[in-house]
């Protein structure tokens, strides 16, 4: 199993490398080096964090739940600190609700780069839970209406002045989140940030993820982890951070 394990590893990376050689994929360099420790799910769930970054009584927020809440999970016995989950995904609030883990708090609400009623498009595979404010080839056959709300009022719905660590996997709305007025005017008030880009997607691209980190970095985050293997998931620090 571990040769099995090694060698799609190898494989994955170099397919990688072969898609940004022709443009395909994003090349995404880390640009700051810190101690790190990792939390969640080997291989799908799971993001590199700044080790000791957090306390107790640190504000975590969780934005895009899915079936996989292991790196929310396993910050909490790290630190014993509570967790805020977002999710508009029935699949994913009954998940949750089943699972009741102790010390995450689930909003049923999706984060987006303003607060609005929208459409929110489910995934064609029954099997999938994943569901996306953009209909894509994957997504629409079934829809909903949901509720978004921006970083203002995920701030005063937790009832903090910052958070902590944000993570952020909410299937293309990203794009939208990073690149709002709502994030640049709170991107101050952010320590660190992990994130799922979706340039996999036509309907994004490699492009997308590029101006999405320049703006990141224009506001002061530097990256310090990738995953890559995927090269979708990324750890921003707030260099300019003040506690």
């Amino acid at each position: 199993m571990d040769i099995y394990r090694s060698t799609l590893s190898w494989y994955r990376k170099g397919r990688v490398l072969c898609k940004r050689a022709v443009g395909i994929e994003p090349a995404i360099g880390t640009t700051l080096d810190v101690d790190s420790e990792y939390h969640g799910n080997e291989g799908y769930g799971g993001w590199a964090v700044p080790a000791g970054i957090l306390r107790s009584d640190s504000a975590v927020v969780d934005v895009g739940l899915g079936e996989d809440i292991s790196f929310s999970e396993s910050l909490i016995e790290r630190y014993g600190c509570s967790v805020h989950g977002f999710d508009p995904t029935p699949k994913s609030i009954d998940y949750v609700q089943k699972r009741n883990p102790s010390s995450f708090y689930l909003h049923p609400m999706g984060v987006a780069g303003s607060s609005r009623k929208a459409t929110f498009f489910l995934p064609n595979n029954p099997l999938h839970v994943s569901g996306s404010i953009t209909k894509s080839d994957h997504v629409g056959g079934d829809r909903i209406e949901v509720q978004l709300i921006d970083l203002d009022e995920v701030l005063g719905i937790i009832g903090q002045d910052k958070i902590d660590l944000l993570k952020i996997d909410i299937e293309g709305a990203e794009y939208e989140l990073l690149n709002s007025p709502s994030f640049r005017n709170s991107a101050g008030k952010i320590h660190v940030i992990c994130v799922e880009f979706h340039h996999r997607w036509n309907e994004f691209g490699a492009k997308a993820t590029l101006e999405a980190v320049a703006t990141l970095r224009q506001l002061g985050f530097e990256c310090m982890w990738q995953a890559r293997e995927s090269n979708e998931e990324f750890t921003f620090v707030n260099t300019r951070w003040a506690r």
